[in-house]
């Protein structure tokens, strides 16, 4: 008679077989990111490198249904009395900022306009209170193109012209330099989210499969030691 103890485990066995396939999966799946994480770090590498486009005709694929983040493009913004700029709290390099966002209206795009990060206001360094800027509007911007926040990061201001009056593109363009200079603005791209955001894509790799090694020598010992016991 085959007692309790030398019974092999069916139940125990299916579920160690089922837990080693999705540590191995999950493995796989993160060696899978990690060849396209190479590719999107390259592909954002180059965009980043890469000599301004017109913004109209790149707008003109976003609305087509195209992915243009990270494009590097040259705007002419149509002419506009001065406005307060929406403002937003945030950090540079540990020390907090206040970062300034105007509309450019744009002729011919797809849109009526973009988003402009221009910058930090220069006397906001180091301050958590939002410092207030009315500059002139953007004239001649180049940047990066970068995904939209929500409405405009919550602001009452972005969110109105957003509900209410324009048809924004669903990008922010992020000012590296304006023609002429916003006074009191230093234009401080984003510290290349995107590829930030891919840092740790993949890496877990090696835990799921040492967890699925360690699940397998768990269960190789539980066995010997039910067909092995101690006299």
């Amino acid at each position: 008679m085959i007692s309790e103890r030398t019974r092999f485990p069916v139940g125990l066995t299916l579920a160690a077989v089922i837990a080693f396939a999705i540590c191995c999966g999950l493995g796989v799946w993160q060696l899978q990111r990690a060849d396209w994480k190479a590719g999107q770090l390259k592909r954002i590498a180059a965009l980043r490198a890469a000599a301004p486009v017109p913004i109209v005709p790149v707008l003109a694929r976003a609305a087509s249904g195209e992915t243009v983040t990270q494009t590097r493009v040259a705007a002419i913004c149509l002419p506009a009395p001065p406005a307060a700029a929406v403002t937003r709290v945030t950090t540079d390099n540990g020390e907090w900022v206040t970062r300034a966002i105007s509309f450019c209206r744009l002729g011919g795009a797809a849109y009526d306009g973009v988003w402009v990060d221009r910058g930090v206001v220069t006397a906001s360094r180091g301050s958590t209170t939002i410092v207030p800027i009315s500059p002139p509007v953007p004239q001649a911007v180049i940047g990066v193109l970068s995904h939209l926040k929500g409405d405009c990061f919550g602001s009452d201001g972005c969110a109105y012209w957003f509900n209410n009056l324009l048809h924004p593109a669903p990008y922010m363009l992020v000012a590296e330099a304006e023609a002429p200079a916003a006074a009191g603005l230093t234009p401080v791209p984003y510290a290349a989210n995107s590829a930030d955001s891919l840092q740790y894509v993949g890496e877990y790799a090696p835990t799921w499969f040492g967890l699925a090694g360690a699940l397998a020598c768990v269960y190789a010992a539980m066995l010997w030691r039910r067909y092995h016991p101690k006299r």
